[in-house]
């Protein structure tokens, strides 16, 4: 029985591991089954349009594992994200019905809310298979239909080369980088030393962690933070989608407040950020949303396994 409990712990913890390709911000190394975070980026003027954008986001991520034997398992649970806007000195060239578009006709707040629907099967000691659905929401919530609704997912497959080593294989379907798309990954989970840890699903995230001490790690990040949203119709223009991507990099500190419960302060820098509106029928661009490099800062508390 003991040998059972240690094995399905195990599988559910390699599960919970493998899930945060999909929502980088749950940091595959931390284990977590329950998360929330907050990052700020302050008002940064667009590259090639008048005009700044400041971003506020929160995350939450909540699982409840599944054991259907001693090696297989569900993982259901339930995402959310949220992308909260200000601008300044917005300007088009686009007029409307009632006059140019002004800064009170732009988006403020964005969501994507996920079910989260994933299988996990440790075939032996070293290989193991992974699969993920997660439809979701992805709109301002003003309007909700079918159209705000997108289907995402991942499979990869998993091969344990030491107690140290973890490499996975696979592809995932996502709109991370602001297009749904098809895209393969590379994961590698290494214990470099007692105190050095890499742990990577590329191109979505890549971790570097040094533990001083059991209350205390320090490291460097990076991850992409993006999502296709869907916005009401005539918000600015009928019929619209926004494509928002951007890369955060960085130090962070991780604090033990307790057991299993983990505070992480993080800041760094931004680039190769995008916020575009794109006609829904033609895919052709309305407003070009490139935005300068910026600094940001946040923070998270996780509930770690």
């Amino acid at each position: 029985m003991r040998t059972y409990w240690f094995r399905l712990g195990i599988i559910v913890l390699e599960g919970i591991l493998l899930l945060s390709i999909i929502h980088p911000a749950a940091a595959w190394e931390e284990d977590k089954v329950a998360y929330l975070r907050y990052y700020y980026v302050p008002h940064t003027e667009l590259k090639d349009e008048d005009g700044e954008i400041e971003m506020n986001a929160f995350k939450g991520m909540a699982l409840i594992p599944v054991a259907l034997g001693e090696s297989m398992f569900l993982l259901p649970g339930l995402a959310y994200s949220g992308l909260y806007l200000d601008y300044k000195g917005m300007t088009f060239s686009d007029p409307g019905p009632e006059g140019p578009f002004t800064e009170k006709d732009l988006p403020r707040n964005l969501h994507v809310i996920d079910l989260i629907i994933g299988a996990h099967v440790q075939w032996d000691q070293e290989w193991g298979t992974f699969v993920l659905l997660y439809p979701g929401i992805h709109s301002d919530l003003d309007d909700i239909s079918g159209d705000d609704i997108y289907f995402s997912g991942v499979a990869l497959a998993s091969y344990r080369f030491s107690d140290t080593l973890l490499c996975s294989v696979g592809f995932y379907y996502d709109d991370s980088f602001g297009v749904p798309q098809l895209l393969p990954m590379i994961g590698v989970q290494w214990q470099i030393s007692d105190v050095l840890t890499l742990d990577a699903f590329l191109p979505q995230f890549l971790v570097f962690k040094y533990r001083a001490d059991p209350v205390l790690a320090i490291g460097l990040k990076f991850n992409v933070e993006g999502n296709q949203y869907r916005l009401s119709k005539g918000k600015p223009w009928k019929d619209t989608r926004v494509k928002y991507t951007q890369i955060l990099a960085g130090p962070f500190v991780d604090l033990n407040l307790a057991d299993h419960l983990v505070l992480r302060i993080e800041g760094g820098f931004v680039a190769d950020r995008e916020f575009e509106f794109y006609d829904d029928d033609t895919s052709s661009r309305l407003f070009d949303g490139d935005i300068k490099d910026s600094g940001y800062v946040g923070g998270s508390l996780a509930l770690q396994y």
